[in-house]
């Protein structure tokens, strides 16, 4: 429109041109940024070793940032809890214990089902060793460990929660401890807490004020698939919070809900000794 300025989509008016100094009286022309010659990015000069010794190149700058919605993100979660138990069914999950854990200090590697000279009059000392150098079970079928290496084999709790499940049909499998049906649901879970490949999910028959009293079936989480939402700018685009030193970027990926797959346990499983109360 004649007697206006326009920088980008901002109006001027009265006011400077491009974030100078330098009023800019109404009725001029407009007044944009220097572009370089492909306007999707910018060139940077080359900055003094040790930081950086290749050229690069990145991205213009966003002019206007998007702020995070956390109040979206919680209705997200909130809504899935909501669903899962309006319509789903309430079980009990055990998390594995993991090496990440054990390297954290969170749990030590089981010593029980180390082997000694003599196992009629085992060596703790000789236990001890083996099970640091070697770091794996002993024994798949150890009462301690459950043959997962790890002392007590899962966390010391059990998860109450909601999830919700498309059965499949039953296939017949033909093993050496006989025939097994085997199945393998599809189901979805609450965002918390992180469900993960290995996992014991408790599928229960009867509850008793809160308290499991017998279950179905016992499965082994197979995958889990995360369901994820992002209302503002992820770790790569969060240029105003990159300026410091070593500065840990920010993750703004927030899960909502995750979805698995089961598979249902043979009959000659270890984690039938699993307790789930």
């Amino acid at each position: 429109m004649p007697g206006e300025n326009y920088l980008g989509e901002g109006y001027l008016g009265e006011g400077y041109a491009g974030g100078s100094s330098t009023p800019v009286a109404s009725g001029t022309a407009p007044v944009f940024p220097p572009t370089p010659p492909n306007r999707s990015y910018s060139y940077v000069q080359n900055p003094l070793p040790p930081f950086q010794t290749l050229q690069y190149q990145i991205e213009s700058p966003l002019y206007i940032y998007k702020q995070r919605e956390n109040w979206a993100e919680i209705d997200q979660q909130r809504f899935h809890d909501e669903t899962l138990q309006w319509y789903g069914e309430e079980c009990v999950v055990r998390l594995l214990w993991r090496a990440e854990d054990a390297a954290a200090g969170l749990v030590t590697y089981c010593q029980t089902c180390q082997v000694t000279p003599d196992p009629t009059h085992p060596d703790v000392n000789i236990k001890a060793r083996a099970s640091a150098v070697y770091r794996q079970s002993g024994n798949s079928y150890c009462p301690d460990c459950y043959g997962t290496t790890f002392t007590g084999g899962f966390q010391p709790i059990a998860y109450h929660l909601y999830m919700l499940a498309a059965d499949t049909p039953d296939v017949r499998r033909t093993m050496q401890v006989g025939q097994f049906w085997q199945q393998n649901p599809s189901v979805q879970f609450s965002w918390f807490p992180q469900i993960r490949q290995g996992d014991l999910v408790f599928r229960v028959d009867s509850w008793n004020e809160g308290v499991p009293v017998s279950v179905s079936q016992r499965f082994q989480v197979n995958n889990v698939n995360p369901i994820t939402i992002r209302t503002g700018p992820g770790p790569s685009a969060q240029y105003p919070y990159r300026t410091g030193k070593g500065q840990p970027l920010q993750n703004t990926t927030k899960i909502v809900n995750q979805t698995c797959t089961l598979e249902a346990l043979p009959p000659d499983s270890p984690y039938y000794s699993v307790a789930f109360v």
